[in-house]
């Protein structure tokens, strides 16, 4: 493991700036330089935004000066996943085919990061098109993992680059997509807080799409307030209250069914760590089977999965015709997309929309569901890279736990389940309760921090 020193939130800093402690051009210097020599790749990004971002930061010290700060975030450096429209700024969603593009306008939620008074850093590396859970792009490059550093191992994705630049403490907060866990996986892999926000409670407009269906907005930052700041701003919510927010009381259904199948012994033996230490602090945790959970993953294992056959959808104008200068492991499942008949596609999206109503009546009773974001640790690069029979071994793995929230219409948070290594635990709820999930999350992650 690498020597972690904890980084400042994006919170603490927002708060030195709000003290007049920290001159906001002086962090994004230090941002910038902090980059500039862990190099570009391997602090997560595939361009910065340097002429924005010291102008934002000028803008931002001048507010401050003035009393005039926009929020408890201004003057915060963030990074975007290379998807989200940047005005002025190439947005080429991890993929060749995407060259040149530059959007005049920034995603709205950028926009709203902007108004806010965040400083938009740069734009961080994906997967092409966002279609995978290992992180992994020939293209543009893959970072290394930050968290487990014995040897190189993948950041997770598609949200790669967007862990990296939080873990690997260049930044404070990443922004992400999810459609399958592409907020989760990244996180957890590299020891972060990870939020899969509801279904449309933040805007997609702006954001290169995947799945018209699943497709989700997420940050990826070191504790649950950041996340829960980040998604006042993105949502353009009021920030939820997370003041005295304790585990006592607290009624968690923990599942036991298909997560835990071919789980590395170190996950293995952390969730039930972790769950003693909720029950220690006042939770009452019931482990029981989620019929939801193995019904879904069926489903999708006999007729294909909604997120390649959308993802073909969005992406083939990009592949026909193209397909030997596409990431081969991407194509591999782009061509599972287009070759999923009509039948095979409604009969899971519909059992989707069944089973969530099935696990929502289920879940009444409790305050959250909990299970291991994922089985496996981080696998070494050179496992997965030139193997496509390991690759996809490794990438059905990292997304088996994560996507069961996405076709579920689920909210989740992932957190940091252990204090070393990057195994993560998942806190989740139906999907319209992000604010009550942001609080559960919090006393979660307080009881395991203890």
């Amino acid at each position: 493991m690498a020597d972690e020193p904890r980084q400042p939130t994006a919170l603490a800093l927002g708060a030195a700036i709000e003290s007049g402690k920290l001159d906001p051009v002086d962090l994004v210097e230090s941002c910038l330089s902090h980059i500039e020599d862990a190099g570009l790749q391997s602090a997560g990004f595939v361009r910065l935004t340097a002429q924005r971002a010291r102008a934002e930061a000028a803008a931002a010290a001048a507010r401050a000066a003035a009393g005039l700060r926009r929020s408890p975030l201004d003057g915060v450096p963030i990074s975007w996943k290379d998807l989200f429209d940047t005005a002025g700024v190439l947005t080429e969603g991890g993929s060749p085919q995407h060259a040149g593009r530059t959007p005049p306008l920034d995603a709205v939620v950028l926009r709203r990061s902007r108004e806010a008074g965040l400083v938009c850093i740069g734009k961080t590396l994906t997967v092409e098109f966002a279609l995978g859970g290992i992180g992994t792009n020939p293209h543009f490059g893959t970072p290394a993992n930050a968290a487990m550093t014995d040897v190189p191992r993948v950041p997770g994705g598609s949200s790669a680059g967007a862990a990296v630049s939080v873990a690997g403490g260049h930044v404070p907060i990443g922004i992400g997509t999810d459609t399958g866990g592409s907020v989760r996986i990244p996180a957890a892999w590299n020891r972060l807080v990870g939020f899969k926000t509801g279904i449309g409670a933040v805007p997609r407009d702006g954001v290169l799409p995947l799945s018209s269906t699943l497709d989700t907005v997420g940050p990826l930052c070191r504790t649950v307030a950041d996340a829960g700041q980040m998604f006042a701003v993105l949502a353009n919510d009021t920030p939820v209250d997370l003041a005295h927010a304790r585990v006592a009381g607290l009624r968690l259904l923990a599942a036991t069914n298909l997560v835990f199948d071919e789980a590395d012994p170190e996950v293995a033996s952390a969730m039930p760590a972790a769950v003693e230490t909720l029950r220690q602090f006042g939770a009452t945790v019931v482990e029981a089977e989620i019929p939801e959970f193995t019904d879904i993953h069926d489903l999708l294992q006999r007729h294909g999965g909604i997120v390649t056959a959308e993802g073909y959808v969005s992406c083939r104008h990009l592949i026909d015709g193209r397909e030997a200068q596409i990431d081969p492991d991407v194509l591999a499942r782009m061509e599972e997309g287009r070759a999923m008949s009509a039948v095979d596609f409604l009969t899971v999206r519909d059992a989707s929309e069944r089973l969530a109503g099935a696990l929502a009546r289920r879940l009444a009773g409790w305050d959250a569901l909990i299970h291991p974001t994922l089985p496996i640790l981080p696998p070494p690069l050179a496992q997965v890279t030139g193997d496509r029979a390991a690759y996809a071994r490794a990438n059905a793995l990292a997304l088996r736990n994560t996507r069961l929230g996405n076709v579920l219409r689920l909210a989740a948070i992932t957190l940091p389940a252990t204090d070393s290594l990057p195994v993560g635990i998942t806190v989740a709820r139906p999907a319209d309760d992000n604010r009550i999930l942001l609080r559960i999350a919090a006393a979660v992650e307080g009881a395991l921090a203890d």
